[in-house]
């Protein structure tokens, strides 16, 4: 501007609001161009340096699975076995059934045959994927097995001479509690009742003991006192009975019948476990009845039956006494390892945890069977 006598003026020009936004407006652009950075401060990258030195060691630490850990693990696995190995057998069975009604109504009787396990197969999957059952019984494996290599070649079989292998399910898709023992016949109980006072005096007396529980397989009150009388003995031997024939030659093979047969018993899985016991303390049997796989029917025992406390007590009577006589760095230690010893008694603690004496004989069984 000018003043009165023409001289130019200069007056100081005052700010506006555009500067202050043009001030902000220069330094976003700056920082967005890099001109400017984030100050780090050396407490915080000391921070920072220590949270990624910590990090690769909290990784390579493992810790190690607890016995619950380990036994849901197994269990998990022998449910998705169990499954996989029934769906195979549907797959089986339809296809035969298929087969025997493209040849015409004389092999109706076939089909009927094959439906009734196809229908307990199904009823075996719906139970192992509602977490009802833990796995598939070695007898139901092995029955349905020799069942089906009857029609292998096709489904022209002779009627008369076909087995139906219909008890190969009996238990298995039933509850233990509302298991209920069939009565018993006047012959199968007057066998009982010789049982109960049978002696031994010679190799013959065992023999004839052992036929008599085969005359009676079917009878769960035969096999119970059968295999009691047998664990009653062993023990009577230990005392300093003389008793010969008392091996596992002899004994073994009664004592497996008995307990596959009425694996869903527990009154025969309790006597069989005593019977069980008896034979591995027997001196230089221990090793006859692992290789008899006695071992692996003791813990299929226990897994159909760990529900109930008695037979709980007595497969831990049981595993102890194979522990002892076993001794340390031996193969019955190691296939007791194996065949699931550990996992089963620690199954047995998780369901009977509120028993306080039960777990605590299966504690001190535990550190023989696992520790060298």
């Amino acid at each position: 501007s000018f003043g009165a006598g023409g001289q130019r003026l200069f007056v100081a020009q005052r700010p506006t609001l555009v500067d202050p936004l043009l001030s902000a407006l220069r330094a976003r652009l700056g920082l967005a161009m890099g001109k400017a950075k984030p100050v780090t401060t050396s407490k915080a990258k000391a921070k920072a340096s220590s949270k990624a030195t910590e990090t690769p060691a909290a990784e390579e630490a493992e810790v190690e699975p607890t016995a619950e850990q380990i036994e849901a693990r197994r269990i998990y696995t022998q449910r998705r076995d169990a499954m996989k190995w029934a769906k195979e057998k549907i797959d089986v069975v339809h296809a035969q059934v298929q087969e025997s009604k493209k040849k015409g109504l004389s092999f109706d009787w076939l089909s009927m045959a094959h439906d009734f396990h196809e229908v307990r197969l199904t009823r075996f999957v719906k139970r192992l994927e509602e977490k009802t059952l833990d796995g598939v019984l070695d007898s139901l494996r092995e029955g349905l097995e020799a069942y089906l290599t009857q029609c292998a070649s096709g489904p022209d079989v002779d009627k008369d001479g076909f087995d139906y292998h219909r008890t190969i399910w009996d238990g298995v898709l039933q509850d233990g509690s509302s298991y209920t023992r069939k009565p018993e016949t006047p012959e199968s109980a007057a066998a009982i009742d010789k049982l109960k006072t049978w002696t031994v005096a010679k190799e013959a007396d065992v023999t004839a003991l052992v036929g008599e529980m085969a005359a009676h397989s079917a009878s769960a009150g035969v096999q119970e006192a059968g295999l009691t009388k047998i664990g009653g003995l062993f023990s009577q031997q230990r005392e300093g009975a003389d008793m010969t024939g008392m091996t596992c030659e002899a004994l073994m093979p009664a004592i497996e019948r008995g307990m596959r047969e009425h694996m869903v018993d527990p009154g025969v899985q309790r006597s069989g476990q005593a019977a069980l016991r008896g034979l591995s303390m027997s001196p230089g049997q221990l090793g006859l009845m692992r290789d008899a796989k006695g071992i692996d029917l003791a813990v299929e025992s226990l897994l159909a039956q760990y529900q109930d406390k008695e037979v709980c007590q007595a497969a831990n009577g049981n595993f102890s006494a194979m522990a002892h006589a076993a001794g340390k760095n031996s193969p019955e230690l190691a296939t007791m390892r194996a065949a699931g010893v550990v996992e089963a008694l620690c199954k047995v603690m998780g369901h009977h945890a509120w028993d306080q004496t039960l777990c605590g004989k299966i504690r001190v069984t535990l550190p023989f069977i696992q520790e060298d």
